[in-house]
């Protein structure tokens, strides 16, 4: 493997001195055009990267990243995006990074509002959001716009925001996959019923409504909108309020989408109500979720890697807070994921 220039080599080439090269690399300011254009174009020549730890440590920064996302208990969607946070923090160790969470309540907009009203009084470098409301979220935004303090998105975006990246899966595909896979497991005289969960007096979660828009879209796109039903259920943990009524008024349910992470709910009613020979599609990889696609009684997931996002995050702010830059665009696509049964031990 080549090794890597070195900064000295860099500047001799350059015909600059090694702080002249510092100062761009870092994006510091105080060079002239030329010169900056002529380092510039040298680095790219041979292929340099900047080290991240090395250049933390000897700036002697230390950084607060305040989290707000919503809370969740081990194994659950959002317990794996901050794991991946986790796992970023550990790599870059020998950066003083501070990490203060702000979680809220995702059915509940007065918990968003909450935790959201906090971020600031935190002081922070820069902030990780995992955002569910609209009005909650867009006020943030315009606060830390104001302060100039960076910050991402996971698993959600939102229009007339300037997050410094979003990580996220392309929402509207996942439910257009969704409804690709029950169409071709659920017989066609069955219909396919749409699960969502309501979110306080607000309706729908972001991400749930564009997985929803991709379904319909994709339903009325090959001639099949006849074969769905809606319906809007509180799925909670011990709550099958309303599953009762829905499936003693449509029998004729043969599959199901569930459009987040709840298609464990659905399932153990299913099958507590003796209610057999239904398909389930659902989304992400949760320990709940393995544990019905490991017994059949979910079809698929559809996952979005929230380990990954969480440690994009942080490697993203990172980048910005040492060298006012950073590698990714403002919004980045996960890849989805279809997992079976068969290609679960894949990716335990």
């Amino acid at each position: 493997m080549a090794k890597q220039a070195t900064i000295t080599e860099i500047a001799r080439r350059a015909g600059v001195s090694i702080g002249t090269v510092d100062r761009v690399l870092h994006n510091r300011g105080g060079v002239s055009l030329k010169s900056q254009e002529k380092i510039q174009a040298i680095l790219k020549e041979v292929g340099y990267k900047i080290n991240m730890h090395t250049s933390a440590v000897a700036l002697r920064k230390e950084f607060k990243i305040v989290i707000s996302v919503p809370q969740s208990t081990s194994g659950e969607y959002w317990d794996g995006l901050l794991n991946g946070i986790r796992q970023a923090t550990d790599e870059y160790s020998d950066i003083h990074i501070a990490c203060e969470s702000l979680p809220y309540d995702q059915f509940d907009p007065a918990s968003c509002m909450e935790a959201f009203s906090k971020v600031l009084s935190l002081k922070p470098d820069a902030v990780i959001i995992g955002p569910t409301f609209d009005a909650e979220t867009h006020s943030l935004c315009s606060d830390l716009d104001a302060a100039k303090v960076p910050y991402v998105f996971v698993d959600t975006t939102f229009e007339n925001t300037h997050p410094l990246a979003s990580f996220t899966a392309d929402q509207p595909a996942g439910g257009s996959l969704v409804g690709s896979i029950l169409l071709n497991i659920v017989p066609p005289d069955r219909k396919i019923a749409l699960f969502m969960s309501r979110h306080g007096e607000k309706g729908q979660a972001r991400n749930a409504q564009q997985r929803r828009e991709g379904l319909v879209g994709y339903l009325k796109e090959v001639g099949k909108a006849d074969r769905l039903v809606e319906a809007g259920l509180n799925l909670r943990e011990g709550d099958w309020s309303g599953m009762q009524d829905f499936f003693r008024e449509h029998p004729e349910i043969g599959g199901i989408c569930v459009m987040n992470s709840r298609g464990h709910i659905i399932a153990d009613f299913l099958q507590s109500s003796v209610i057999g020979d239904v398909k389930i599609v659902a989304f992400d990889l949760t320990e709940k979720n393995i544990r019905c696609l490991q017994e059949g009684r979910i079809y698929a997931l559809v996952c979005q890697r929230p380990e990954r996002q969480g440690f994009l995050a942080v490697t993203t702010l990172l980048e910005y807070l040492l060298y006012k830059r950073t590698r990714h665009s403002e919004q980045n696509l996960m890849p989805l994921d279809i997992v079976l049964k068969e290609n679960l031990p894949f990716y335990k």
